[in-house]
């Protein structure tokens, strides 16, 4: 999502005049520094018109992800579609794109997750400054709302569905309550997002286009809040919004968005029906019980499926079993695999290491089982005890927590003191499983079982993966300078200070102002 021609920009001019909106293609660069955003302008000028920021900050130690491994965002193009007519939106994704200026917005809404929420809180600083009115929202300031409205004129805890709206006319009328809350809202009522396209050279790689059928997840994981922030039943949007949403885009590729795209067995029949006349392709995240479905999983495959993202987590059993999440057996795994290779599906495996019943000796054994099936893609995630989540409780019980600097829970930092193994020996063993799992002669190995599915996104994949090994190297090179440095191994209570923490300054363009 870098930058946006005028080509790019017709068919949202077609969608958003639904609503009264146009794309304007003369305003690509604003001064300041502003580049590469879409700006959605209502045909009605009025005298409250405001100029509204929508944005999502960066990790402050992140690179830039690679546009072959970005997972599409939603959320700010959902907030476009619920704000009222009347108004002029700019959508800023930092991860992809360059940061705004703070100066000439009369309402800033950041949508906040925990490793980004040190330099969001330092964005809301800087356009409060200049005069904005800042609102957070997302998960971070839903777990952690006293802290989050230390930092913004007013909180959204739980979805925007049913508030923003709200937040939008309290601002404009300079009534802004401190919080809003909207728990479990009906999406049934949801107007179409306000999506902006990215451009691609040759088409590579592929737009994947973000939808969200369903809400809620079923599973209680002690690593995860999703429960917690959507509940644990199912809500659905209509199949034929979802329908119509696809159509007015014509996307190529599609990535479902919900926590399991099969939970809910009926919805989805009658979901992948309705794909079928649409021939498009997507992918989504499930479970080993929507692929050992023979009749869900067939369904699925003639509806356009192509890719699926599946939770491993661990292949060691004793570990599975304190996860609080119905998994399969390896031997069930090893099915999935040849079924996703067979039906041309690619098989990309979530893994998580850091458990407490892992042993040093899972990263072998898991090295040996991504060979033996020669999956296509992994994401190797440590153990991170996120705000909200009962790990976070359990570990902050057993004085297991090394800090609570959020800008390092990010999923590939150790940020607790492991069970069967030390923090330095966590990091190093998964450093070294990153390396062997991404080195050439893995890469060359895996490649033959790939030929007869998307064999370019297979390359395109593992080679940004491999590039990304360097920063990860380095990241963690830093971070351990980091808590060497810091004078108390007690966890506190609050978030530390950021200062010390490498490239967490605002760029040139984003503190012109102040």
């Amino acid at each position: 999502m870098r930058s946006f021609g005028a080509d790019a920009c017709t068919p949202y001019y077609k969608f958003c005049g639904l609503r009264g909106y146009r794309t304007s293609a003369s305003a690509h660069r604003l001064p300041g520094g502003l580049a590469d955003a879409v700006i959605v302008r209502n045909l009605y000028q009025g005298p409250k018109n405001m100029r509204i920021l929508l944005m999502s900050p960066r990790n402050p130690i992140g690179q830039h992800t690679s546009s072959w491994l970005r997972i599409p965002q939603l959320s700010l193009s959902v907030l476009a579609g619920l704000t009222p007519p009347g108004h002029d939106i700019t959508i800023i994704e930092e991860e992809f794109e360059s940061p705004p200026s703070t100066e000439h917005w009369d309402l800033v809404g950041m949508t906040t997750m925990t490793a980004n929420s040190a330099r969001a809180y330092r964005f809301a600083r800087r356009f409060q400054e200049c005069g904005a009115k800042v609102v957070l929202g997302g998960v971070h300031p839903s777990v952690l709302p006293d802290e989050a409205s230390k930092h913004a004129d007013a909180i959204v805890i739980g979805e925007a569905e049913g508030v923003w709206e709200q937040v939008v006319s309290d601002a404009q009328h300079n009534r802004l309550q401190q919080v809003y809350r909207n728990m479990q809202p009906d999406l049934s009522r949801s107007p179409f997002p306000v999506r902006k396209t990215p451009r691609r050279i040759f088409g590579l790689p592929p737009y994947v286009m973000p939808i969200m059928s369903t809400r809620g997840c079923a599973y209680n994981c002690e690593f995860c809040c999703v429960h917690r922030l959507y509940g644990h039943k199912a809500r659905h949007v209509p199949i034929q919004h979802i329908v119509s949403d696809i159509s007015r885009n014509e996307p190529k590729l599609i990535m479902l968005l919900d926590d399991n795209i099969g939970a809910d067995r009926a919805y989805s029949l009658a979901l992948f029906e309705a794909f079928r006349p649409l021939r498009k392709q997507w992918c989504g995240q499930a479970t080993t019980r929507f692929i050992l479905d023979e009749d869900l999983f067939t369904a699925a495959v003639r509806s356009g499926l192509r890719a699926v993202f599946i939770g491993v987590e661990t292949i060691e059993q004793e570990a599975r079993t304190g996860l609080r999440k119905s998994l399969g057996t390896m031997r069930e795994y090893d099915e999935a695999v040849r079924r996703c290779r067979a039906a041309g599906v690619l098989f990309h495996a979530s893994l998580i290491f850091g458990l407490d019943d892992q042993t040093p000796r899972v990263f072998e054994r898991t090295l040996d089982f991504l060979a033996r099936n020669s999956v296509p893609s992994i994401s190797a995630n440590i153990l991170t005890p996120y705000p909200g989540t009962q790990l976070f409780d359990r570990l902050k019980r057993e004085n297991r927590l090394l800090h609570t600097n959020w800008t390092y829970y990010d999923h590939q930092t150790v940020c607790f003191q492991p069970k069967n193994m030390s923090m330095e020996e966590l990091g190093e063993r998964h450093l070294a499983f990153c390396r062997e799992y991404l080195s050439w002669s893995s890469i060359i190995r895996r490649l033959p079982a790939q030929w007869g599915n998307m064999p370019l996104l297979y390359l395109g994949m593992n080679l940004a993966m491999r590039r990304s090994v360097t920063h990860l190297m380095n990241r963690r090179r830093d971070y351990l300078r980091w808590l060497r440095n810091q004078r108390t191994s007690e966890p506190p209570d609050t978030p530390m200070e950021t200062e010390s923490v490498p490239d967490d300054t605002l760029p040139v363009e984003a503190t012109q102002a102040v």
